[in-house]
């Protein structure tokens, strides 16, 4: 049973993040009562530490006024007129009688164990015998004290043993005259205090406090124990070498800390600087401090056990009964299924999944049933604007009825058509799928926006363009359907970067004329040539267009771009072109392409004619410019497209004249080179072997060369003359008529130019060098 148990809540990932919701908040629960108790923990300790350093104060307190009160007794007691016997007197019998009165003073007091009064003159002392302690012992312990300690202390408690018992018999307080004992007289007045006063003091404090069990004690500075309780004699712990210095090194006049004596614990707390530097000291059994944290450590125990068990319980029921839809809708979910469900995902992830195939499949019958509705309905567009004169009415009321279109009987109506510009370009960087989504797109936008104003259906036609069939029954607003088709222009361009012109047919009223209009409307969009692409094309527009019947170019246009061609003038050629296009713009469709034809047929016949005047022929690739210009869709491209062709060809027949200009300087240098040593050999004579004009002849070579014919002979004859001055043993004669000179001092005169030394000269200074 405890398996099956495990291995269902296993399967319910869900049911556990619900349990793990409800444990969290136990978590939090259990974090919160142990910060309470760490908090309560921390206010019962405070709450210890400030009643023990109220009940020091207290004691304190205590001890000073019991000092004052006895100090004013003395001082009062010691200037009554009443004892000037006992001060001054010699008179043992008068001395005697005046201790009756202070008898009956320390009778009436509380904490009076005796007044002893010291007689300098008579060296005797007077006590009062209301006590159980023997006089003489006392007064001995007197006489021996006075005699150890000079000074004497003045006005102040003194814990005296006078062998009464152990520890301190009595509290005394010295009164005498002058700064020390014998500087006036001598007398001296001891006012004796109860120790037990003090502990009952203490121990009715302690009953207050309800701390009965606390050991208080109080000591000197050098750790001597003055007072103390019953409850635990000092004499058992080693106060004067562990309690006192631990006490002396905190530096801290009033504080706690632990202590343990014995294998016990205790909490000290202690106040010192009191009167006459006493230290008060509390021990308490650390349990005993200890017993309320506890308490509170069992209660919040108990308290957050029980909260604990029942927020437990309580978690598990409302865990099932939020589970309970979740674990019916599993129920559903593996019976439809059959699998089972994957047991590494939780319930709702299962349900989601089989949410979503269940949605998905739903999903694609729709879109199927829709796709066939939608290829009927295309279907049913396509065959009405093919052929609207042959759709009977009841066949389109038919269609309007089972496919819903969107085209209304009566009214007004007008087929728009939208063609993308730079359709190639598009199509060139376009998948196939892509631009179907591309016509699809533009079909939506239109019929969204117009559709707010008209009625509207839109069809890919798969040729190029979209058609729209706008229609109202109360007419079509032109300003209106202006706007709506611009702002459809602007959409188009702003989220798919391309741009749409679109033409409107005239408006008719029967939907037979739909096939009719849309022709028109194809025919209105060819007139992007000249209106440019992202236009919109209305009939008004081209009417002028559509009334020019005739095809006429001035032959004084052809004229100018002929001549302008041979002639290599650019402007003239370009200031042509500019008028053809001006012309051509007034043209209809068909006469537009008929001058385009003309052009292209000119241009072509000029550039053929010049290849024929010429020994370069500049070749151009003419189908390749026809088949430019017939996918251009403006004029403006077209005339580019001319443009391109006259520049090719002028480009080319420069080039040809360069190319034949290098090769006149190529055959000089050569002629140059290989009869230099003619005398004879000048420009006449080259320009006659090569059947050429000497002048341009000349020019030519100084285009190439930079330098003249003239300069290119004397450098190869001086440049031979320089290595037969090197090489060859031959007078200079012999050497200026071997390379062509006939003039020496022509000769000389060169040679010195060239290379800044005569001839002579540079052959002697070779071989210098040659040698070296």
């Amino acid at each position: 049973m405890y398996v099956n148990l495990l291995q269902t809540l296993r399967s319910r990932k869900y049911l556990q993040r619900i349990l793990l919701g409800f444990m969290l908040v136990v978590m939090l629960l259990i974090a919160a009562s142990a910060l309470l108790y760490l908090n309560a923990q921390s206010k019962v300790s405070s709450m210890e530490h400030d009643a023990d350093r109220k009940l020091l104060t207290q004691i304190k307190y205590n001890i000073e006024n019991m000092n004052q009160i006895v100090k004013d007794l003395a001082v009062s007691t010691f200037n009554d007129e009443d004892f000037i016997a006992l001060k001054s007197g010699d008179d043992f019998e008068q001395s005697i009688l005046k201790l009756d009165k202070l008898t009956r003073l320390v009778s009436q007091s509380p904490y009076l164990h005796s007044i002893v009064f010291y007689n300098a003159v008579q060296g005797r002392f007077f006590s009062t015998v209301n006590h159980t302690m023997s006089t003489d012992v006392m007064n001995q312990s007197f006489r021996e004290y006075m005699k150890s300690h000079d000074p004497l202390p003045k006005l102040q408690l003194t814990p005296m043993e006078l062998g009464g018992g152990e520890g301190v018999d009595v509290f005394s307080l010295f009164v005498y005259d002058g700064p020390t004992l014998n500087a006036v007289n001598g007398n001296l007045l001891i006012v004796n205090i109860k120790p037990t006063w003090m502990l009952d003091n203490v121990k009715a404090l302690n009953a207050l406090a309800e701390r009965q069990n606390d050991v208080i004690f109080v000591t000197d500075n050098q750790g001597r124990v003055l007072i103390s309780n019953d409850l635990m004699k000092p004499d058992q712990m080693d106060i004067k070498n562990e309690l006192i210095p631990q006490i002396a090194a905190s530096g801290k006049e009033l504080d706690y800390f632990t202590y343990s004596h014995d294998g016990k614990k205790y909490r000290v707390t202690y106040l010192t600087r009191g009167l006459n530097d006493w230290q008060i000291i509390s021990l308490q059994d650390y349990d005993a401090v200890l017993t309320n944290v506890r308490q509170i450590r069992w209660t919040a125990a108990i308290v957050t056990a029980s909260v604990v068990l029942l927020t437990v319980l309580i978690s598990i029921y409302f865990s099932i009964k939020l589970y309970r839809p979740i674990g019916h809708l599993m129920t559903l979910v593996r019976r439809n299924d059959g699998r089972g469900g994957d047991l590494h995902r939780d319930e709702l992830s299962l349900i989601a999944s089989s949410y979503s195939q269940m949605t998905d499949k739903l999903k694609e019958l729709q879109q199927d049933q829709a796709a066939q509705q939608n290829i009927a309905k295309v279907y049913r567009l396509r065959n009405l604007i093919a052929g609207s004169t042959g759709v009977p009415e009841q066949d389109l009321a038919h269609d309007r009825a089972q496919y819903g279109l969107d085209i209304p009987v009566t009214g007004g109506m007008i087929v728009a058509l939208a063609r993308i510009d730079n359709l190639q370009e598009v199509q060139a960087r376009t998948p196939e799928a892509t631009m179907s989504l591309l016509y699809f797109a533009i079909c939506n936008i239109g019929q969204e926006l117009i559709r707010g104003s008209y009625s509207c259906e839109a069809v890919d036609m798969k040729n190029g363009h979209v058609v729209f069939i706008i229609g109202h029954a109360g007419g079509i607003g032109h300003e209106e359907l202006r706007t709506i088709l611009r702002e459809l222009q602007d959409t188009v361009r702003h989220y798919y970067h391309i741009t749409v012109t679109m033409s409107v047919s005239p408006v008719f009223s029967s939907y037979r004329d739909i096939t009719a209009m849309c022709g028109q409307a194809l025919r209105y969009a060819d007139y992007r040539m000249i209106l440019g692409k992202e236009a919109l094309i209305e009939p008004s527009l081209v009417q002028p267009n559509e009334e020019c019947s005739q095809f006429h170019i001035p032959p004084e246009l052809d004229r100018q771009l002929i001549e302008g061609l041979k002639s290599g003038d650019w402007e003239r050629i370009n200031g042509g072109m500019d008028k053809w296009l001006e012309l051509v713009r007034t043209f209809s469709f068909e006469n537009m392409f008929s001058a385009m034809l003309h052009m292209f047929v000119t241009l072509g016949n000029t550039i053929n004619e010049m290849n024929q005047n010429n020994l370069q022929a500049a070749s151009v690739n003419l189908q390749e410019i026809n088949r430019r210009i017939l996918e251009k869709e403006t004029l403006e491209e077209v005339k580019e497209v001319f443009l391109d062709l006259v520049r090719q060809a002028l480009d080319k027949r420069n080039s040809g004249r360069e190319e034949k200009a290098r090769l006149v300087a190529e055959t000089i240098r050569e002629i140059v080179a290989r009869q230099y040593a003619d005398p004879d050999l000048n420009v006449q004579k080259i320009a006659d072997m090569l059947r050429m004009s000497h002048v341009y002849l000349g020019q030519v070579f100084k285009e190439q060369e930079g330098i003249t014919v003239v300069d290119c002979i004397n450098e190869t004859r001086l440049a031979q003359a320089r290595l037969y001055l090197e090489q060859q043993q031959m007078t200079v004669a012999e050497i200026m008529e071997k390379v062509g000179f006939s003039n020496e001092s022509y000769f000389y005169r060169l040679f010195k130019r060239r290379y800044g030394t005569t001839p002579k000269e540079y052959r002697l200074k070779a071989a210098i060098n040659r040698n070296a």
